[in-house]
């Protein structure tokens, strides 16, 4: 089943920053943003300007004529944005990455499943789709393999994945990126209050980051927790104990980090 042969327009619920890389990488791809909804007129008609189309901001309007709607909103929203969609035969996606597909299920939609991008969006950094792996899911056969043939029209990387599998990789996702990024965080509060530029430790932060392209994380692991280094750690401990969040942190992942290595 070819996607472009069955879609051609489609409606996007939702101006956040993964509703603005979707519209333009669906456009770029050659599909048609055939309207755009958001709760607030700003956001929506700032990207129906930019992909120059209709908004709305109420579910009621959403024109039928579309060929797919895809939800790119936050998970706390779907649920009463799927039930006041009133388009129940327009096949239907969202986005998530931790709810399930059966939050469609008693809202009477036909066809509907799950387009889950892995990766972080930024509305100030749009990219494409193109090396995003891209999870698909959907309630039959047929819809999901319009879904997965939409999904290789925008990505090299698609795999069918249940929802199960679509919340271990969304929870692995999280310790992987928002998790690394918020010790990014502590490590420049560290060095802040000595004055000590972050850019000191970028190329170790790239260094590490261009390892694991290669290997294991588990194989690729340095540092004192691993020679399991103790006078080191608990000097380390010491210089945090006017911060015990970032000792604790630090005491519970050096404990994790030698468990790891002795299992390995």
């Amino acid at each position: 089943m070819n996607a472009k042969q069955q879609i051609k327009k489609v409606t996007i619920v939702g101006a956040g920053n993964v509703a603005h890389n979707f519209a333009l990488a669906f456009r770029n791809a050659g599909y048609i943003i055939h309207q755009v909804y958001s709760r607030t007129q700003r956001s929506a008609m700032l990207l129906s300007q930019a992909m120059n189309t209709n908004f709305t901001t109420n579910l009621s309007e959403l024109k039928s004529d579309t060929d797919l709607i895809i939800l790119a909103i936050n998970d706390d929203a779907l649920s009463d944005v799927i039930c006041n969609i009133q388009l129940k035969n327009v096949p239907i996606v969202h986005t998530s990455g931790s709810t399930s597909m059966n939050i469609f299920e008693p809202c009477g939609f036909k066809n509907y499943g799950i387009f889950y991008p892995v990766q972080s969006f930024s509305k100030n950094e749009t990219e494409s789709l193109e090396p995003i792996p891209i999870c698909v899911e959907a309630n039959s056969t047929k819809t999901e393999d319009l879904l997965l043939s939409l999904a290789r029209s925008l990505s090299t990387k698609v795999f069918a994945m249940d929802s199960e599998k679509r919340k271990a990789l969304h929870i692995a996702a999280v310790f992987a990126n928002n998790f690394s990024n918020h010790l990014f965080h502590i490590a420049s509060d560290i060095l802040g209050k000595k004055q000590i530029p972050f850019e000191i430790i970028r190329p170790l932060v790239e260094k590490t980051a261009e390892k694991i392209k290669y290997e294991k994380p588990i194989n690729t692991q340095t540092g004192p927790a691993v020679r399991n280094d103790e006078k080191v750690i608990d000097n380390h401990i010491e210089y945090l104990k006017d911060n015990p969040e970032y000792a604790k942190i630090y005491e519970l992942i050096t404990a994790d980090i030698y468990k790891a290595q002795q299992n390995n």
